[in-house]
């Protein structure tokens, strides 16, 4: 439900953002800054529980009492504390937003004031964001596969599927952004600011889209294809699964 939450809430934002590119920003600054504030902490928020779900899946399968012992109180805590961090990490970059000239209209986009500022708020949001949460999921869902694989090989495709498909995707639609933003980084200092800023404003537009359409397909992954799949599993109890989807 957190992560249904948090892709509904970053869809609700793609509309405003689609008006400041194609119309301009008719609005203050304060507007632009609490929008794109809720915009990336819905991203953030995204991305930590979907790698939280990887974890908690694992420990799930091969170490179930210990997970028990958290608890209703202690997985709504550990959730409180996803958005709480979510939050504090979009406070810096929505600070960077400003409404700027282009063409012949205004709109709300990011405006570094120096190069250090730049570089810093990058390397902190690809480490955070994909670095971190790729290779936590990576080495989970791999360990699960494996541990899960050695006890009974048949009967776990699904999982094998399920585990490709989420890793897969979030490198498809994460690997751009940061690819991007590593250009942006190790760009040359020489040339003129301006012309370096036009050369990378159109593809990481792009990229900033293909990013926002993670959204659409996270509940196709995390809703349908593993419940499926645990409602398939021999001897799955009712209550677990119960309280693994709410979890989720």
């Amino acid at each position: 439900m957190n992560l249904a939450a948090s892709d509904i809430l970053c869809l609700a934002m793609m509309p405003v953002w689609i008006w400041n590119l194609l119309f301009g920003w008719t609005t203050d600054l304060y507007l632009c800054r609490v929008l794109i504030f809720v915009t990336i902490t819905a991203v953030h928020a995204s991305v930590f529980i979907v790698t939280l779900m990887s974890v908690q899946r694992y420990v799930m399968v091969l170490y179930r009492p210990q997970w028990s012992r958290l608890g209703k109180r202690g997985e709504h805590g550990v959730l409180g504390l996803v958005w709480v961090l979510a939050a504090a990490l979009a406070i810096s970059p929505a600070a960077t937003y400003g409404i700027v000239t282009d063409g012949s209209r205004q709109i709300c986009e990011q405006v570094f004031r120096s190069e250090e500022q730049k570089v810093g708020l990058l390397l902190l949001e690809t480490m955070a964001m994909f670095v971190i949460p790729f290779s936590t999921m990576l080495v989970s869902y791999l360990c699960l596969h494996k541990k899960v694989s050695a006890k009974a090989m048949g009967s776990h495709q699904r999982l094998a599927v399920l585990v490709t498909s989420i890793v897969v995707t979030f490198f498809i639609f994460w690997i751009p952004y940061h690819v991007v933003n590593v250009m942006i980084i190790v760009a040359p200092l020489e040339p003129v600011k301006l012309v370096r800023r036009v050369a990378f404003r159109g593809p990481r537009r792009v990229v900033q889209g293909i990013v926002l359409l993670n959204s659409c397909v996270n509940p196709l992954l995390y809703a349908f294809n593993y419940r499926s799949y645990r409602n398939e599993q021999p001897g799955t109890d009712v209550n677990t699964t119960q309280s693994s989807n709410d979890f989720s």
